[in-house]
């Protein structure tokens, strides 16, 4: 009889006690999901092999310290998007939007350290999303995959202008639900939200 596939929390339980076997179980069930989640943002396979490597290793030299309030697969993808947003701070590039991104990045610098303080805001910014209408759910869902407008209004089979208007709105609405949730924190998170969509 087949064994049964060790489970993400026994799993953790037994790398947070040293297990390098638990370890490895880890990096071959998560390494392709997060290799080709940064190739897509990043559009470079080094880069990307690379940010998911130092991910992984990072994990396992803070394996005493990790706290997890949430799934295993959800902390290690918003590690990886936080890795990707200190990827993109690090560059040297002249390109405006980008720039644009950045220098609202510089802001967020001090602002958000703790992964769980990120995660709290993609499961906020989720349900939001998720008691919209049908076509704000698809451009959401298309746009945080780095979909471009033009490639968007193609598969919607609506035109450019009308998804960036829809774009419009949503981030009217995400907004004032950020500010409602989080007063005090709604600009630092709506900037955030802002660089991982590439707006």
């Amino acid at each position: 009889m087949k064994a049964l596939p060790i489970s993400d929390h026994k799993l953790l339980a037994q790398i947070k006690l040293g297990d390098s076997n638990a370890f490895e179980l880890l990096f071959d069930r998560y390494w392709e999901k997060l290799y080709k989640a940064a190739l897509a943002r990043l559009n470079n396979a080094d880069d990307a092999k690379d940010i998911v490597q130092e991910l992984l290793i990072n994990f396992w030299n803070r394996r005493e310290k990790i706290e997890i309030r949430t799934t295993l697969e959800s902390y290690l993808f918003g590690s990886l998007k936080l890795s990707i947003i200190s990827y993109f701070r690090s560059l040297n590039v002249n390109d405006v939007r980008l720039d644009d991104v950045l220098e609202r990045i510089n802001i967020l610098e001090d602002s958000v350290t703790d992964i769980e303080d990120y995660l709290q805001l993609e499961y906020l910014l989720e349900e939001a999303v998720s008691l919209m209408p049908e076509t704000f759910k698809k451009i959401y869902a298309l746009r945080s995959d780095n979909i471009p407008v033009k490639e968007i209004a193609i598969q919607l089979g609506l035109a450019d202008q009308t998804v960036k208007n829809y774009i419009t709105e949503l981030l009217r609405r995400l907004r004032q639900n950020i500010s409602e949730k989080y007063p005090e924190k709604h600009l630092t998170y709506f900037l955030i939200f802002l660089s991982l969509l590439n707006i």
